[in-house]
């Protein structure tokens, strides 16, 4: 009887801990560069119409930013684009799956090429 108290607990704070970690934000970072005679506002507008499908289709807490360097090569950029949760991420990328999803980043051809992505966890300081 003890070890199935001691599993029952065991598993129970197991499920804490997973779900805590379910609930933090999670952020994918791109590292993005314009292409010849594009501007970041070319980019921004079609990040805008990306954005505004995935909070229709997917979650509507998505969030993206544009984010440049103050000094440094102007056609050098990254996205931010922040879920509530990696499953929203998760659900987010099967969304971009499908042939809409396609079509929702097909906007970005010719406006900008990205080279490689992060995906990280925000965790806010208490």
């Amino acid at each position: 009887m003890k070890k199935l108290i001691l599993g029952a607990f065991a598993s129970a704070a197991l499920l804490c801990f997973t779900a805590g970690a379910l609930a933090d934000e999670v952020s994918e970072v791109w590292t993005c560069t314009l292409e010849e005679g594009k501007t970041l506002d070319d980019a921004q507008a079609a990040n805008s119409k990306w954005l505004a499908w995935m909070r229709a289709n997917v979650n509507e807490g998505i969030r993206s930013m544009a984010v440049t360097s103050i000094v440094g090569n102007p056609q050098h950029f990254r996205w931010v684009d922040t879920y509530p949760d990696i499953v929203t991420w998760a659900a987010a990328e099967a969304a971009l799956d499908t042939a809409e999803g396609m079509a929702s980043e097909a906007v970005f051809n010719g406006i900008f090429e990205c080279s490689g992505n992060e995906l990280l966890r925000a965790r806010p300081t208490k």
